[in-house]
């Protein structure tokens, strides 16, 4: 029995040894249930400062190296608590009189490796998802030999870039190519090539979010629907450390696809920078998840040696290629949708929340000053229990406010006498921004909750503030672009007053030049 022991301890000096912290520390918990040895407050405690370093890491609220300098203390405090362990282990049989390695030697699995921080194993169906996904690629040729790359989705529309097909008068002359690849044997397949319905157009510029929507004139000799389709997932965002793959046209090349060093390495606006390679011809291509739903447009890229690309608030600067958010991009079509074609094009974004944030993109700024609207309008929707956030907000707005750059209503202003809801109703009815705190209370609240929801059904832009982590999957506010930034709350900065400096200078972006 003592060789299972030390077999077991070796073990799990091996994934200190390797960095596999998570397994390590789950192993000792074991070693602890079954041995009785007294480490589990100790474990615990290692544990917890080791799991919240790595959930800041993974939201940017930490460096690496910080990261890594937390990590080396906890292997070293893990590696300390060992070497006492079979002298606990010892003690503790002989006072409870029983066999002192009377445990179970951990079984094959535990001693096979996930080797770094994520795990790479994928179902072998995967690529057979990404065949299909493929299917719907295809490549872009305009009539001035500019080459791009698109994608098929459901209801027969191609997405690219705007800087690829920047108007319905360049649609009318391009078309896409679909087959354009080739086989086992390395030979070219037949392509097959359809025209665009420029009637049917609606774009983005490059400065906003770059993208064109078009329909594809089907051809019922070869209908569009073999190529299938790809979709969207406006909800989910890449994380810092995800890998998200490209299936592109680079140089207008026959169809090939990026699948290693595809790190994103930063969400930021409307954008999200990642490592995965792309080449000229390769803009407007999707971007996918591992589940093969598009969450970003490709459109741009620097190399380090060309200067890189900004990928925060701080201004770093990386070598990345950088993709516009589908979540962005599928909100400002819902608003578009409303709008007659001859009003589509082109159409600046509408959006409803943060320009930074783990899952954000930049919403659309106020509209300019009018007759009788001097100034954007926010109302702050929140519970009255949240009052003390209200005013923190407001504290931090007042520059804003009294230099007339924006205007703002606190759904619990007093109004002696007053049906203070209904008045509240209204404002709201003629915002320009909401801002919604977010805590349990707003939710435990009927009033309140249901002005959010009326808010969203009217096409508001909408901008939850995040107080502290609660889970609103459901709302519909998870969809929302967020603040403060970086998917972050306000109960994650040191204090308050960075949280919220984060949040105007946010809002600030908001407000027409």
């Amino acid at each position: 029995m003592q060789n299972a022991q030390v077999i077991y301890l070796n073990t799990i000096e091996g994934l200190l040894e390797e960095n596999e912290l998570d397994k390590a520390l789950e192993a000792l918990l074991d070693l602890d249930k079954q041995t009785r040895s007294g480490l589990r407050q100790d474990v615990i405690m290692q544990s917890g400062n080791y799991k919240e370093a790595s959930k800041m890491f993974q939201r940017g609220m930490i460096s690496f190296e910080e990261f890594s300098r937390i990590s080396a203390r906890t292997r070293f405090g893990l590696l300390e608590l060992m070497k006492d362990l079979p002298k606990r282990v010892q003690r503790d049989a002989q006072i409870r009189n029983l066999n002192t390695f009377q445990f179970q030697v951990p079984d094959e699995a535990r001693l096979e490796k996930i080797i770094g921080p994520q795990n790479n194993l994928l179902r072998i169906n995967w690529l057979e998802k990404a065949l299909q996904a493929s299917r719907a690629v295809c490549r872009v040729v305009c009539a001035d030999g500019e080459l791009g790359t698109g994608f098929l989705t459901k209801d027969g529309y191609i997405f690219t870039n705007n800087h690829v097909i920047p108007s319905a008068e360049v649609a009318r002359d391009a078309r896409v190519e679909f087959n354009y690849e080739l086989d086992s044997a390395g030979r070219t397949k037949s392509r097959t090539a359809y025209t665009l319905d420029s009637g049917d157009f609606i774009t983005s510029p490059p400065d906003q979010l770059d993208f064109t929507r078009v329909r594809v004139a089907d051809n019922p000799g070869n209908p569009l629907s073999q190529w299938g389709f790809v979709e969207f997932d406006p909800g989910a965002v890449p994380t810092i450390g995800e890998a998200v793959t490209i299936i592109q046209h680079p140089q207008g090349e026959d169809k090939q696809i990026a699948l290693n060093a595809n790190e994103v390495l930063s969400v930021w606006n409307q954008h999200v920078y990642y490592t995965t390679d792309t080449e000229p011809g390769s803009s407007g291509s999707p971007v996918f998840n591992k589940d093969w739903k598009v969450v970003a447009i490709h459109h741009a890229g620097k190399t380090d040696a060309e200067g890189g690309l900004p990928v925060n608030a701080r201004g770093d600067r990386r070598g990345a290629n950088r993709g516009v958010l589908a979540q962005q991009i599928i909100q400002m079509l819902g608003t578009a949708g409303q709008s007659s074609p001859a009003q589509q094009q082109p159409v600046a974004p509408k959006s409803s929340g943060s320009s930074e944030s783990a899952s954000g993109a930049a919403p659309s700024p106020a509209p300019a000053a009018g007759p009788g609207k001097v100034v954007p309008k926010f109302v702050v929707i929140y519970d009255v229990q949240d009052t003390p956030h209200c005013q923190a907000l407001n504290r931090h707005l007042f520059i804003l406010k009294t230099t007339k750059k924006i205007e703002i209503y606190n759904v619990h202003e007093g109004h002696l006498g007053k049906d203070f809801e209904r008045i509240a109703r209204e404002q709201a009815a003629t915002a320009d921004f909401i801002l919604v705190l977010i805590t349990p209370n707003l939710f435990n609240t009927e009033t309140w909750f249901n002005l959010v929801m009326e808010g969203m059904a009217q096409g508001k832009r909408i901008i939850p503030i995040h107080i502290e982590k609660l889970d609103i999957e459901g709302t519909g506010l998870e969809k929302l672009r967020a603040l403060p930034t970086m998917n972050r709350t306000v109960s994650d900065f040191p204090n308050t007053d960075a949280a919220y400096l984060d949040i105007v200078a946010e809002i600030k972006k908001l407000l027409a030049k």
